[in-house]
């Protein structure tokens, strides 16, 4: 298996997205997470595709707090794979305390982003501890500020104003959010 991952990451750039997605499929949780940190990022995204298509949660949530995602794509890969199933993750908040501590803002900010669209306002004193850590004047300071404001709010757009929650994931308020949830092609009548 070590040899297949080794010939997917230096043949990459001989095999289409549909080739590549047929290599991949055969790869386990432990491969298919490891691939999350390449700096390719067809070989990355295909491997995010396969973990959100596998539905694979608790085990993603493992390997953050675990330490497998060294890189900043890395670290945003699982972010994002864990983002896909919204509210449907018991354990993502785990994942997502853990990289709101990180150095880069832009994993941060989309750690952030998983914290504020749980709605849980017990995420406030966790979001401002970790405010208290950054470096002052840092742009994640930014991000902290108008991320406690969502949350004391009760609207997540305030932090990601352009969302839109197609698949309906985060069991957001319809009565006053209907419009940023579910399909964008809704017939009209």
């Amino acid at each position: 298996m070590a040899n297949e991952m080794r010939f997917i990451e230096v043949e990459r750039k001989c095999l289409s997205y549909e080739e590549l997605d047929a290599k991949m499929r055969g790869l386990e949780f432990p491969q298919l997470s490891s691939l999350l940190n390449s700096r390719t990022t067809k070989v990355g995204d295909t491997a995010a595709s396969l973990l959100i298509e596998r539905g694979i949660c608790n085990e993603l949530v493992d390997a953050m707090l675990n330490g497998c995602f060294t890189s900043k794509k890395g670290k945003i890969r699982a972010l994002n794979v864990l983002n896909s199933f919204g509210c449907s993750c018991p354990r993502s908040h785990e994942g997502y305390k853990l990289f709101v501590l990180d150095r880069d803002a832009d994993v941060v900010v989309s750690a952030l982003f998983g914290l504020v669209f749980l709605q849980d306002l017990g995420n406030l004193t966790y979001i401002r501890q970790a405010m208290a850590k950054a470096e002052a004047g840092s742009t994640k300071i930014e991000f902290y500020n108008l991320a406690i404001q969502a949350l004391k709010e009760g609207n997540p757009f305030i932090y990601s104003p352009h969302f839109h929650d197609r698949r309906d994931v985060w069991g957001i308020d319809k009565n006053r959010f209907g419009h940023r949830v579910g399909s964008f092609n809704r017939r009209e009548g």
